[in-house]
């Protein structure tokens, strides 16, 4: 996959997702980004375990959501991932949640993260990453 490439999931809205109102409780928006997040940079070939395991932990420093209609049990959706470096150390993750049957744009999102090293602390991306995204 290219990092310019948009990552595409699909998924679907599940009971215990859902608040008294009937409809998905605000955090879990956060929690279907963050999924598709994921997938998205296992599928550019970057894996929390191996930075970790390598002495870096790639981390969120701040996360925004818009909330433009809800989603409720059984709704199909689609999450959008897209990604790009700001800077020497930040990754900047825009996101979109769509709900399938009508194409509803439901919530959109932002979410910057940066790498730090564990032996320091500090913020630093190690030179894979750097590379695939000609920082």
């Amino acid at each position: 996959m290219d990092t310019n490439e948009q990552y595409i999931h699909e998924d679907e809205v599940r009971d215990n997702e859902t608040d008294l109102q009937g409809i998905v409780n605000n955090a879990n928006y956060f929690i279907y980004m963050a999924h598709t997040r994921h997938k998205h940079i296992k599928a550019l070939g970057i894996g929390f375990a191996d930075l970790h395991n390598n002495g870096y932990n790639l981390v969120a420093s701040e996360a925004n959501i818009k909330y433009k209609t809800p989603l409720i049990a059984g709704d199909k959706y689609i999450v959008t991932s897209k990604v790009a470096p700001s800077g020497k150390i930040r990754l900047i993750f825009e996101h979109e949640i769509l709900r399938k049957s009508d194409n509803r744009k439901v919530a959109v999102g932002t979410l910057t993260a940066t790498c730090l090293s564990i032996a320091t602390g500090r913020p630093k991306f190690p030179d894979e990453i750097k590379k695939l995204f000609n920082m």
